[in-house]
């Protein structure tokens, strides 16, 4: 009983010892075995169509990792306890050798529990049978090593109930794209650390990324979280992007695109949708396209946003511009005519050339019958200053700054440089260069009495300030002679839409390659607005090398009729297709494809 005083007395004064002299070491030490600081990761923002309609999304995700050395030991250390105890158990008998085949038992059940564990981990993430050893012993040196990331909460979940030692999970966010392909080059995407990389998902990387938080956790002996202690840092969440798309208009576009551009078997297409009054853009497409929610079979060339990215010559659906300029300078009227007699004009070796002599013909003629000739006439009545200075209003030669990264100033060479033969390849939309979205920017102020708005890709609460380029006059002119273009007989007679009254051009560009234009290698085009009396819409549609079809009459016009005449649907826009206000004016001409500008 003595003895036993003595124990328990020293044993009280030991835990006195500890309590009061040696309460703040051991709490420092229990805290850097149980306390740590984790990372709170911040939800990022959402990306929204000018409805509210979600075009990307955050869903909790987790990432599996492990400490290879310390899953490999146990692995290692429970296949060494099964072998002695197989091996004991053979060389036992007698009394004990029911004993022994139970030891035997218990430690061939462990180890059989890892590693089916370690089969489930590999089924789980699609490795190949047995080859996560291999993996873990490459990474040995490290301590921390990613099993798998971004791995549904299911999955992680059901790795974590094996209870394997050194394996944790984070938990983080991915990205989902319900557009998926439809909006791929415009919303982009995230790298697996949720970083953006493509699109707006880049641009506004730093607003919807939002900023993560710190927190202090105590975990028991195997890692899980007991309890929160305190927030070190707040999380701050992300903030929503909404975009100028309307996801409804945005399909459409992109099913419609898809279907000519197989139909033709062409190399690749782009069309926008754009709101002439506030610039904003309802729906821009590309094919090929890509899905950002399947990873595994992303192309590197696939992300480009060619009617953003993309420059090229605009061949005739320069042409209202170019009589727009010529309008502007004063160096004709609307009712004039030109003489393109005898068909050509020659500048030395070089020369223009329109199917067939086509005489003296109204500016309304000029742009059905896409002559050559006559744009080259008019540009030449205009200084090349002149010229220049309106086509750089219009945006040539400007990035467009609508909100994407990557957009293309195209090129619009200085006006002192330019000789006779510039100033007449510049009328009908060669020598110069430009992205679709340029092109389609351009065209607006036809459709809003001369007032140039800054595109964008985001929804405005209100309208931003515009720039007048040209008099309502003239582009209430311009705009009437591109009605011509769509008239019956005109190269862009499929482009018309039944109800409404279009305006518009078709352009066909041959390609400059190895220092020549490839006569079997073009880009296709139709630009027009809708409806014709109270403009609303600019729809441009680009067709790059079709088999089939050689004119944007032929090859874009019918995809800018069906994707107009749906949007004008959707939007509630009324028709306006009475003749009785304005009478059609009569061009009888046929399609033509005229020295590679139709």
């Amino acid at each position: 009983m003595l003895t036993l005083l003595v124990v328990i007395g020293i044993l009280m004064l030991r835990a006195a010892w500890l309590e009061i002299f040696q309460q703040e070491w051991l709490q420092q030490q229990a805290d850097k075995r149980q306390m740590r600081v984790v990372t709170v990761p911040a939800y990022r923002g959402m990306i929204t169509d000018r409805n509210g309609d979600p075009m990307a999304i955050s869903s909790p995700v987790s990432s599996l990792w492990c400490n290879p050395q310390e899953l490999l030991q146990a692995r290692e250390a429970l296949r060494n306890e099964y072998e002695l105890s197989r091996q004991v158990s053979e060389a036992t008998a007698g009394d004990t050798a029911a004993e022994e085949s139970e030891a035997q038992a218990l430690a061939s059940t462990r180890f059989a529990r890892l590693e089916s564990g370690f089969r489930q981990i590999e089924k789980e993430l699609g490795m190949e049978e047995g080859s996560l050893p291999a993996k873990l012993k490459e990474a040995s040196s490290k301590q921390f090593f990613y099993l798998g990331r971004q791995l549904p909460l299911e999955v992680a979940d059901a790795i974590l109930d094996l209870d394997l030692p050194g394996v944790a999970a984070t938990r983080e966010y991915r990205r989902y794209y319900p557009l998926a392909e439809t909006a791929g080059h415009v919303v982009g995407m995230t790298n697996v650390d949720g970083n953006g990389i493509e699109g707006i998902e880049k641009a506004q990387n730093d607003i919807l990324a939002g900023k993560n938080g710190q927190t202090r956790v105590v975990r028991d002996a195997k890692g899980k979280l007991v309890e929160s202690v305190i927030s070190m840092e707040e999380m701050q969440p992300g903030q929503n992007v909404q975009l100028s798309i309307d996801r409804r208009i945005q399909y459409l576009a992109y099913k419609e695109l898809k279907t000519q551009v197989s139909l033709l078997n062409a190399k690749a297409g782009s069309l926008i949708v754009l709101d002439a009054h506030t610039g904003e853009i309802l729906a821009m497409a590309n094919v090929p396209s890509f899905n950002p929610n399947n990873r595994k079979e992303l192309e590197p060339y696939l992300y480009r946003n060619r009617a953003v990215t993309d420059k090229s010559e605009p061949g005739s659906t320069i042409k209202p511009l170019t009589i727009a300029a010529a309008l502007e300078a004063r160096v004709l009227g609307a009712d004039v005519e030109i003489n393109t007699s005898p068909g050509q004009i020659n500048f030395g070796k070089y020369s223009v050339k329109d199917p067939k002599d086509y005489g003296s013909i109204t500016l309304s003629t000029l742009l059905a019958k896409s002559s050559n000739v006559g744009a080259s006439r008019v540009a030449l009545l205009m200084a090349a200053r002149d010229q220049w200075m309106f086509l750089n209003r219009v945006g040539f030669g400007r990035v467009p700054n609508a909100g994407f990264s990557g957009e293309t100033a195209g090129q619009l060479t200085d006006y002192t440089k330019w000789g006779k033969v510039d100033r007449a390849s510049h009328g009908y939309g060669y020598g110069l260069s430009a992205s679709l979205l340029q092109t389609t920017h351009a065209y607006a102020p036809f459709a809003a009495n001369g007032v140039f708005m800054p595109a964008s890709i985001y929804k405005l609460d209100k309208p931003g300030l515009g720039q007048q380029v040209m008099s309502p006059d003239t582009a209430s002119a311009v705009l009437r002679m591109m009605e011509a273009v769509v008239q019956k007989g005109g190269t862009g007679e499929k482009a018309m839409v039944d109800g409404y009254r279009i305006a518009g051009k078709t352009g066909t560009a041959y390609k400059y390659i190895d220092g020549k234009y490839q006569n079997d290698r073009y880009l296709t085009s139709f630009i027009g607005v809708a409806p014709a009396s109270r403009p609303r819409l600019v729809v441009a549609v680009q067709i790059d090398e079709p088999q089939i079809d050689d004119s944007g009459g032929r090859a874009a016009a019918p995809v800018f009729s069906k994707v107009m005449a749906e949007s004008l649907r959707l939007l509630d826009v009324p028709p306006d297709n009475l003749p009785s206000e304005h009478p059609p004016m009569p061009q009888p001409v046929a399609p033509a494809n005229v020295g590679g500008a139709t």
